[in-house]
């Protein structure tokens, strides 16, 4: 049971999956590395007594909490209870312990993890990026060997200009979404995408300005969700590149590519919108209707199973989910 929070849940993120393990369970890696763990710490008898008493032999994970309008994101461990003292808390076989608290700067709007990352995005439009270490920092947070750190910022805004209330609420974050470990892409209230790369070449805790992202205006209403693709390759040129959908509450899903950067020139990766998606009503094709969240499942395209294509799912302000597949038809450069 995950205790309660103080105020209204507002994300919850998959930090390691980790594995549920019963006796009766069928006989996998997960079931024999349960085994071993659990016969050296309680003993040679401990897994004999967990089928005879039908106890779990495992239960592990971890994820990331957001409450809303919060500055903090807790970080939750899941583990079995110790049933040597008899005592079951609410009856449960498990038990879920905060591990850590990461603080913010700001009220942060949105999180997203992903490859021993942490993705911050806050109402002033700063996306700050923490990263799993077992060294202690000046920016780490932690009780334990498990600490996050600080180590980057990455900002709209140019240093030492003042701006309005209502101009900084245009660049609250409201959606992020990792292409990979050095690519991001956030997206802010004003219906602006940026997308963030390169920033394994960043130097120790860096902030990173605008002008070393990509970034488009997509929409004059809101950006309501963003879904990583496979891979798309370019039918001119071969050229395989990083991919992602973004939905928008105007009623459309975009397509878009980044190519790669190209060491022998100092220009920036460029970004491409490659498939456009109006979201229609079916009494009505005149009529857009919004794409309230999107969702990505790779299907089979071929009869024998042998290839495959990103399918995007969305749901519209009708009550309809569709399906589409991003298709490379044409070339917009953003």
């Amino acid at each position: 049971m995950l205790p309660s929070l103080t105020t209204y849940s507002q994300a919850i993120e998959v930090m390691r999956e980790g594995c549920y393990v019963r006796p009766t369970d069928d006989i996998d890696m997960a079931m024999i590395t349960a085994m071993e763990k659990k016969t050296a710490m309680q003993g040679a008898g401990a897994v004999q007594r967990a089928a005879v008493l039908r106890e779990i032999i495992e239960c592990s994970g971890s994820f990331a909490t957001l409450a809303r309008n919060d500055r903090e994101i807790n970080i939750w461990n899941m583990n079995v209870v110790d049933k040597t003292d008899g005592n079951l808390p609410n009856g449960n076989v498990a038990k879920i312990d905060l591990d850590c608290v990461i603080n913010h700067d700001a009220s942060i709007g949105t999180m997203t993890v992903g490859h021993n990352l942490i993705l911050a995005g806050d109402i002033m439009g700063v996306v700050t990026m923490w990263e799993r270490s077992k060294r202690r920092s000046l920016t780490s947070w932690g009780g334990n060997s498990k600490t996050w750190t600080k180590v980057h910022k990455f900002t709209p805004w140019k240093s030492g200009v003042l701006h309005s209330p209502a101009e900084i609420s245009k660049q609250s974050i409201l959606r992020l979404c990792f292409l990979d470990r050095e690519t991001f892409v956030s997206a802010s209230k004003s219906g602006t995408i940026r997308v963030w790369d390169n920033i394994d070449a960043l130097n120790t805790f860096e902030v990173y300005k605008k002008k070393n992202s990509h970034s488009m205006k997509i929409t004059s209403d809101l950006v309501s969700g963003i879904q990583k693709l496979a891979p798309v390759e370019d039918p001119t040129t071969g050229e395989l590149c990083l991919a992602f959908s973004v939905s928008s509450t105007d009623g459309h899903v975009m397509s878009m590519a980044l190519y790669p950067r190209d060491p022998r020139k100092t220009v920036q990766d460029e970004l491409v919108m490659f498939h456009v998606h109006n979201n229609t009503a079916d009494e009505d094709e005149s009529k857009s209707v919004d794409v309230d969240s999107i969702a990505v499942s790779e299907g089979f395209t071929s009869t024998n199973g042998d290839s495959f294509h990103p399918v995007v799912i969305t749901g519209d302000s009708h009550g309809e989910i569709k399906t589409l597949k991003p298709e490379w038809k044409s070339v917009a450069i953003c």
